[in-house]
């Protein structure tokens, strides 16, 4: 009886021959990536910076104000020592240029212009900003991008950079790119989400980074012959605040715009004329409540009172719906989302020649018109009707 045949099939390499592959495929991976950390050297990142920065700052003037230069070592050290890369030393420079800007250069040099410091509104705002260039020394996406437009490795454009004669189309196209921030979008997006985790982790406000950006991007809408400086021409400024938006979402941070802005700020004032105080309650500088005392102490207590409690209740998204008055007798409250802001009696008004219910109707009326005012001008997203 012959034995049925059948075809030997292919079982794979033998023993010996995969552990050869294995150890070949290691050895490879090793390589390479002990050449790709090799592409990075903070030295010459370093050298490079040193070499640069001397440039910039004989061609714009250096900032020698204390304060300000007190104010963004101290929040930039903050920030570069809570990131995971160690050993690059960090300048923090205030240059004499028009417009807000901020740049950096490799070596860790960060430059900030000395209009910036009227658009910020808070620290955490200035943080955002020192926190997302930060982020681009972090990810070395001056050079990348270097590389990337050049096709050049990053050692090869170090070379080129730190001879006595740079290459001076390599030299252009990196100054081009920290200078005007024309990083690709996946360069800006992982310095986006680079600086947010720098600011959780030191205590500063991720949401001042999106307040900020809110807010040029409103003004180029509403004043296009601002010179907004980087930000005039800042690839899909739009399209980076939506993302950021997601980004604190997703990171479970509450977007208080007015934590980290003077949205909305309340203040009080007292006016005495003819024996009588007067105290005047504002937002955004809007009087939005007035009340007349005969003695200073009366109305001192309620105005602090009142002015607290606005401050705390008033919010960006609030809807005209959620301000009421209510009367019960001769007592009136003003109520923000059921919370209590100021109780007067028609004996508190007397000195206005109104009822305390027509006072605090008048003072309900100035509230949403200076939401709907506050509304208009920031193109942003906000829950509430603008319509009662």
């Amino acid at each position: 009886m012959r034995k049925k045949q059948y075809k030997k099939t292919d079982k794979g390499p033998s023993p010996v021959r995969f552990f050869a592959i294995a150890f070949f495929l290691i050895i490879f991976l090793l390589v390479n990536f002990n050449s790709f950390s090799a592409e990075r050297d903070l030295n010459k990142e370093q050298k490079l910076g040193k070499k640069l920065s001397k440039d910039i700052e004989k061609k714009y003037e250096v900032v020698e104000d204390l304060n300000q230069n007190s104010l963004i070592a101290e929040i930039g050290n903050k920030l570069a020592e809570a990131s995971e890369l160690k050993g690059m030393n960090y300048h923090f420079k205030i240059l004499n240029i028009k417009g807000p800007n901020a740049f950096s250069i490799p070596g860790g040099y960060i430059y900030v212009t000395h209009d910036l410091f009227d658009y910020v509104q808070s620290d955490d705002e200035l943080a955002g900003i020192l926190a997302h260039e930060i982020a681009h020394v972090i990810h070395n996406h001056a050079l990348k991008q270097t590389r990337d437009n050049t096709k050049f490795t990053l050692l090869t454009i170090l070379g080129v950079l730190l001879t006595r004669e740079p290459n001076v189309a390599v030299l252009g196209k990196l100054t081009t790119i920290t200078f005007l921030n024309q990083y690709s979008r996946e360069y800006e997006e992982e310095a986006d989400l680079t600086s947010l985790d720098l600011l959780i982790k030191t205590g500063y406000s991720p949401v001042g980074f999106l307040t900020f950006l809110e807010r040029l991007h409103a003004r180029e809408m509403f004043k296009p012959s601002i010179n907004l400086g980087i930000y005039q021409t800042h690839p899909e400024t739009e399209n980076r605040i939506n993302y950021v938006k997601v980004l604190l979402v997703e990171k479970g941070i509450n977007i208080d715009r007015r934590a980290t802005t003077d949205y909305l700020k309340v203040s009080s004032k007292y006016i005495l004329k003819d024996s009588f105080y007067t105290g005047v309650i504002c937002i955004d500088d809007i009087p939005v409540l007035n009340l007349t005392f005969p003695k200073r102490e009366e109305i001192y207590l309620k105005m602090i009172e009142t002015s607290q409690n606005l401050d705390r209740f008033i919010s960006i998204d609030l809807a005209p719906y959620e301000i009421n008055v209510s009367v019960e007798g001769t007592t009136s409250t003003l109520s923000i989302r059921n919370n209590k802001i100021i109780s007067l009696d028609d004996l508190e008004t007397i000195y206005l020649k109104k009822t305390a219910e027509e006072v605090l109707q008048e003072t309900k009326s100035k509230i949403k018109q200076v939401l709907w005012e506050f509304k208009l001008n920031m193109p942003f997203d906000v829950k509430g009707n603008l319509e009662d």
